[in-house]
């Protein structure tokens, strides 16, 4: 059984502009929720698991995840200069140059149920994707996993064999599952000569077929990615009051005679 990471790194370079009609003068990470940023919720999260270093990538707005570092003990920020030329994947390459342990990785702009680290952090198996059943968000990655292992990511389900879940956003990756991501990168740029590379439906399902990444399913899962207006609302509106009613159910227990 693999250790439980100590590490995170949150990809947070991102323009934002399908969301600048709702907010537009700071990066999207620090839309808020029932009062909290997306960005301070997952840190928090975080660190209530016994994660302790939490490697922000910023592009966009970048001021503002620096002095959030300033504030909160354990962030640090890697900068992507180059974040409105390139894809996620050179994001994640800039925080691989100064992490080589094992790491969750989430994107900056989600809202979800503790849950979602918990079922991977639980899980003994080194390199783990998180998926949910489906949202009807709009814009969905979905999943593919022959034999329980990642085989596929795509925008249309047509291209896919089988569709298992819907992408969350959220997973666990080793130090070696980190290099051969790195790696990829680095290939995809030579002979590209460009880094418009996604992460997650480019690098990450090409280097799955070198080392296994397992894909575990939360059917249920409470989540909402904040990429347009209509994403935010629906976080605000619906996903937020449902954690939030859960939350208080979960907590308040029997009540004593």
């Amino acid at each position: 059984m693999s250790a439980a990471p100590t590490t995170a790194i949150v990809l947070a370079a991102g323009m934002g502009s399908r969301l600048q009609d709702v907010w537009s003068d700071l990066p999207k990470g620090f839309v808020e929720i029932g009062g909290e940023t997306l960005i301070e919720r997952s840190i928090r999260l975080l660190q209530e698991r016994a994660v302790e270093r939490v490697v922000v990538v910023a592009g966009h707005l970048a001021h503002a995840y620096h002095q959030l570092a300033k504030r909160i003990p354990g962030v640090e920020v890697v900068d992507n200069p180059d974040y409105a030329d390139t894809g996620s994947m050179a994001s994640l390459a800039r925080a691989l140059e100064r992490v080589d342990e094992a790491f969750l990785l989430l994107e900056s702009d989600l809202f979800y149920e503790e849950r979602a680290l918990d079922t991977l952090l639980a899980d003994a198996a080194p390199d783990v994707l998180l998926a949910s059943g489906p949202t009807g968000a709009t814009d969905e990655v979905w999943v593919e996993a022959l034999g329980g292992r990642l085989t596929g990511l795509s925008k249309d389900p047509a291209e896919l064999r089988e569709v298992c879940g819907e992408l969350v956003g959220i997973l666990k990756v080793s130090s070696s599952l980190g290099r051969l991501l790195g790696d990829a990168f680095a290939d995809f740029e030579r002979v590209q000569g460009h880094g418009r590379m996604a992460y997650e439906t480019d690098a990450l399902v090409q280097v799955a077929q070198k080392r296994p990444v397992r894909v575990t399913v939360v059917n249920d899962l409470l989540w909402g990615e904040v990429d347009y207006e209509t994403h935010y609302r629906r976080v605000r509106d619906d996903v937020y009051p449902r954690w939030a009613a859960g939350r208080t159910s979960r907590t308040s227990g029997p009540k004593r005679e």
